[in-house]
């Protein structure tokens, strides 16, 4: 775990450094004289990353034992694929069948994904979040979910 801190940390210090150097200037203008420059705020949260960036290389390149369980397991990793897909096929389906398509399928796959195996629940869950997502916007706002 020390290892994949320090360089975690020695990529997030080059990252600032490339972005004070050359993303920031190259992007961002100077701003008119007499006023505060617009890269002010991402230079200074820039320079943040690499002070506690730097802090973590510091941190973790003292020798010693790594005495701390990976921050993830195998399961956790697994449910957080499993939710990615999830979302993926979802946006897959509403770039081609639409929006009733697309949240329809993210509801009723993501409750599968979490455990729900019982087919009324997913049923109900579906209809009435569908149900009661186009009454709010078509009914109540007047207006187009898309």
């Amino acid at each position: 775990m020390k290892r994949a801190n320090a360089i975690s940390g020695i990529i997030l210090c080059v990252f600032s450094l490339v972005m004070l150097a050359f993303v920031i200037p190259g992007q961002i203008s100077t701003g008119p004289s007499g006023m505060m420059s617009p890269r002010l705020v991402p230079q200074m949260t820039m320079i943040g990353i690499f002070g506690l960036s730097l802090l973590l290389v510091l941190g973790n390149l003292r020798g010693g034992e790594d005495d701390h369980p990976p921050p993830f397991s195998r399961k956790e990793l697994l449910a957080l694929l499993r939710i990615s897909a999830v979302f993926a096929i979802a946006i897959v389906l509403y770039e081609f069948f639409g929006a009733l398509i697309g949240a329809s399928s993210l509801v009723i796959f993501g409750l599968l994904a979490l455990g729900e195996r019982r087919p009324l629940v997913i049923l109900a869950l579906t209809v009435v979040l569908l149900t009661g997502l186009w009454t709010l916007f078509y009914k109540v706002l007047g207006t187009a979910i898309l």
